[in-house]
């Protein structure tokens, strides 16, 4: 049997506007890893920045002017990075031509489905940043380079504004939003959570892992309040979503004091600590997440804390595992 423990700090990208000051020491050398990220996220900004050009010529919709212009600064910035490591840029000047494939296809399908409507151009650039943000996930996952966090988190917290602002101009139409890439709970955070903290992210349980059902599993959590908060009292909840893998259907799960799992459905309102309130300190808590088997399925987990004045905090990236 398999003993797993992943071991997750809370974290939340700092919201903000600046642009940061990157200060790039190339003689942390790059893993594969990170030199395939970059590329990829230069390539990615750009898509998001085309896409954007692309439905403004169709629809002339003022948001997509103003946010493709910072698309522009997202890609610069990590441009800015390759260069500094001495990287070759993948980035080809036409607008809507890509070299990694993969993007050139979602790009081509994004317009596509942009072109249809008003509304579905704003949907669309509400999917561009759904999955700029969890790429940018994965991205700040697979890296301890402190220029590469600082322009990630900065695309981040662009990318949390970016969708704001689609989401604002669908209400304005009398429509409204639903998840199309993250999880319904995560696009609800984003758009109504947002809360800047200190806390750092790291889990030993890679994202994408695969178990299997005869492991033995012991899934704990390890915690650092924002400092903002030390000495405050906070609930612990604890969300899984558990997609099967026959039907795909997904079943989104909180779990109680007494360690039972109940179906719950996204609003923070219903939510059930996970263990008494407790006094947040500078130290590293733990929470036992859970030990034993699982059935097969796709897992995403996320932790967080509530404050006593309702505030909610948690890691704004869920870890993502699969047991086969």
């Amino acid at each position: 049997m398999k003993s797993l423990i992943a071991m997750i700090l809370i974290t939340m990208p700092l919201i903000s506007n600046s642009v940061p000051l990157i200060d790039v020491n190339t003689e942390n050398k790059l893993s594969e890893t990170e030199i395939e990220m970059l590329s990829f996220m230069r390539e990615e900004e750009k898509m998001a920045r085309d896409v954007y050009i692309s439905l403004y010529d169709a629809w002339q919709i003022k948001v997509f002017q103003n946010i493709s212009r910072a698309e522009q600064q997202h890609m610069d910035q990590v441009k800015f990075l390759m260069d500094s490591y001495g990287l070759s840029d993948p980035v080809q000047e036409p607008v809507g031509v890509f070299t990694n494939a993969d993007i050139q296809k979602l790009y081509d399908s994004l317009v596509k489905r942009g072109k249809t409507s008003k509304i579905e151009a704003l949907r669309v650039g509400g999917l561009v940043e759904e999955v700029d943000i969890k790429d940018l996930q994965q991205a700040l996952a697979a890296t301890n380079n402190p220029a590469l966090q600082t322009v990630y988190t900065n695309l981040m917290n662009g990318s949390y504004n970016h969708l704001n602002a689609f989401v604002r101009q669908i209400e304005s139409l009398g429509e409204t939003y639903k998840a199309q890439y993250l999880l319904q709970y995560e696009v609800d955070y984003i758009l109504n959570y947002n809360v800047a903290n200190n806390a750092k992210f790291k889990s030993s349980l890679n994202n994408g892992e695969i178990l299997s059902q005869n492991d033995e599993v012991t899934i704990a959590v390890n915690f650092e309040a924002d400092t903002n908060h030390i000495g405050q009292t906070a609930e612990l909840f604890i969300i899984a979503t558990w997609t099967s893998i026959d039907s795909k259907q997904s079943v989104m799960l909180v779990r109680d004091e007494a360690g039972n799992w109940k179906i719950w459905d996204g609003n923070f309102n219903n939510i059930s600590a996970a263990q008494a309130p407790l006094e947040l300190s500078n130290q590293v808590q733990t929470l036992n997440v859970y030990k034993g088997s699982l059935p097969a399925g796709r897992y995403q987990l996320a932790v967080g804390y509530r404050l006593s004045d309702g505030t909610i905090i948690f890691n704004g990236q869920t870890v993502d595992f699969s047991v086969e």
